[in-house]
């Protein structure tokens, strides 16, 4: 073979070695890949798989019922067909809302702002509209094309029978935001679909709350739903049994709005604490809020110059007026300037050097002190303040709790105003508080601003003749289906005054002498009922009617009951807070007597 047709030796490209390299490489990326999965990965992803075959189902569990002392309920929970939507998914679609909105002939404005309201959690379904039609759930049940987003749920929801007499005090349940969410996760627990809001459904979350359930269900290739294959019931929250008789907040209620006055009445057992009625009025419907309350309500609630939003009973304070000559009295005994039997000369005035004199409601003359109370008289109880000194009657003050929260289970309580030397330092002009002050104290007037429930707890005191007992609402928390394991709310001591026989004898005579004989005895006599009272009417800055007060315990001998009744700008105490305690009370220990259960009967504490 010649040399010019002899085959040329091929010189390697390197191209032709990068190729195998890179089919090599990708190779063993895919083989590192495969043995990572079913070897390293296989149990992770065996559990995954499972899942995408299974989904659960939450349910939840309904809330605890609230009961009052005799078993009768107040807040229940009953099944409700529910309309719910995911945000997300409805901002995607809007169309579903707007069909929605048709079908059931409401604003859709209305639905959207529960949508918003939700759309901190966007994928997690949130009641917009319960209870839904039984044929409007259906439709959209069966329609998912044409609701996108939404739901329809049968859901245990809270209840209540009457929706305004008991406001104040259960507050409403409802959808978490954000905040109950926080507060929940820092009780150690996980958030339910429905937490409390204010009042006892607030304050008793942990027990009212309960443990979810769920429903494991098996899925097709498609998830959808075949079958149920697991269940966990839902633990219903536990029923507190409060210390209320709900016949008795009704009436105390009516009477308030029956009367037309902004107030409150607090009523107390006072060897217990037990709170058996506190209203507030004006009072609003709790529905509002429990079926999740519109902005416009909200609004409208907000700018109602009533403010019925506010608790009056345990937040607002107020000048006592008269009635905080109890106090007085106290802190003249502590102070050793008090007597029965030694009179004041009352000229119709208490007068202060060169200033303007204090005017008393008559020109007594010389008075005793049971005298002095039943007829009021600012002159001898301005000079027992006086002769007790400032710091006498705060030692009263803070000994029968004043200036402080009493404890009560409900949450915005206020503190009411003692003027302390630190708050005198702060707020007063220069910082000094003069004769004058003190004597406007002594009858409470000035800077003194108490609760209606503080000065319950005072009358409650005397009652027990120097013991006041924390007040509270809830008797017992009974775990759900074991009424043997009921927890009892045990009396706590608030506060204390020790004092001989005949202060006590000396000062519930005197109350006794004020509706007898007094400042009460044309409305607050009860035939065949011997109690006492004490009428405050208290001046304040905002309208020339003073704020009328009672306070009053019964019966004188073995007290059942104290209260108080605070009515703004209604005039004198005598006039008008009188007659709603003297009706409150002939309820409840003369017209009811011998229907109302036994001790037996009741619920266990």
């Amino acid at each position: 073979m010649s040399i010019i047709h002899q085959e040329r030796q091929r010189k390697l490209d390197a191209r032709h070695a990068i190729f195998p390299a890179v089919i090599f490489a990708v190779f063993t990326v895919f083989f590192c890949r495969l043995w990572f999965l079913q070897v390293v990965e296989a149990e992770a992803l065996s559990a995954k798989a499972e899942t995408l075959r299974h989904a659960t189902v939450p349910k939840p569990a309904p809330r605890g019922r609230i009961v009052d002392r005799a078993g009768v309920p107040i807040a229940a929970v009953k099944s409700e067909i529910v309309i719910t939507a995911q945000p997300a998914l409805v901002k995607k679609h809007p169309e579903g809302l707007q069909n929605l909105a048709r079908l059931l002939n409401v604003p859709i404005t209305k639905l959207q702002e529960k949508v918003d309201d939700a759309a901190w959690r966007p994928f997690l379904p949130t009641p917009i509209y319960l209870p839904a039609p039984i044929d409007v759930a259906t439709r959209v049940a069966e329609g998912s094309q044409y609701f996108p987003g939404l739901g329809v749920e049968t859901l245990p929801m809270r209840s209540y029978p009457d929706s305004r007499s008991f406001t104040h005090i259960l507050g409403y349940a409802w959808v978490p935001d954000e905040r109950d969410v926080a507060r929940v996760k820092a009780m150690g627990l996980k958030t339910a679909d429905y937490v409390g809001k204010n009042g006892l459904e607030w304050f008793y979350e942990r027990d009212l709350m309960g443990q979810p359930g769920s429903v494991k269900m098996e899925l097709n290739a498609k998830g959808r739903p075949v079958r149920a294959i697991e269940r966990s019931n839902a633990v219903p929250g536990s029923q507190l049994v409060l210390s209320l008789d709900s016949d008795l907040q009704r009436f105390a209620q009516e009477e308030l709005d029956r009367r037309g006055f902004r107030g409150a009445v607090v009523a107390i057992e006072p060897g217990t604490g037990e709170v058996l009625a506190l209203t507030s009025a004006p009072t609003y419907d709790a529905d509002l809020f429990s079926r999740g309350i519109s902005r416009k309500d909200y609004q409208a609630l907000l700018d109602d110059p009533g403010k019925p939003l506010i608790n009056r009973a345990i937040y607002s304070a107020y000048a006592p007026g008269s009635t905080f000559k109890i106090v007085t009295s106290i802190a003249a005994m502590q102070q050793g300037v008090w007597s029965p039997t030694a009179t004041i000369n009352c000229p119709g005035y208490y007068a202060m050097g060169r200033g303007r004199p204090f005017r008393c409601l008559g020109r007594h003359g010389s008075i005793p002190f049971r005298a002095a109370m039943a007829r009021s008289c600012n002159t001898y109880f301005i000079t027992l303040g006086m002769r007790s000194g400032l710091d006498g009657l705060r030692k009263a003050c803070k000994d029968v709790g004043l200036g402080a929260k009493m404890g009560i289970d409900l949450r915005g309580e206020g503190s009411g105003l003692v003027p302390t030397a630190d708050w005198v330092a702060k707020h007063m002009a220069d910082g000094k508080y003069y004769p004058g002050n003190i004597a406007q104290f002594s009858v409470g007037q000035g800077e003194l601003a108490v609760t209606p429930l503080q000065m319950a707890c005072v009358v409650s005191l005397v009652a027990n003749r120097g013991v006041s007992y924390k007040p509270h609402l809830v008797r017992s928390i009974v775990p759900a289906g074991s009424l043997e394991q009921a927890v009892p709310v045990e009396p706590q001591v608030l506060g204390k005054v020790d004092a001989p026989p005949q202060f006590w004898d000396a000062l519930q005579g005197a109350l006794f002498q004020v509706i007898e004989g007094g400042t009460a005895t044309r409305n607050a006599k009860i035939a065949g009922l011997a109690w006492g009272g004490k009428t405050g009417s208290a001046e304040n800055r905002r309208d020339s009617k003073t704020h009328s007060w009672f306070v009053a315990f019964a019966p004188l001998d073995q007290p059942k009951i104290a209260i108080c009744v605070m009515l703004e700008n209604a005039g004198h105490g005598g006039d008008e807070a009188a007659p709603v305690a003297a009706a409150i009370v002939r309820r409840y220990l003369i017209d009811r007597e011998r229907d109302r259960p036994s001790a037996e009967a009741a619920p266990p504490r």
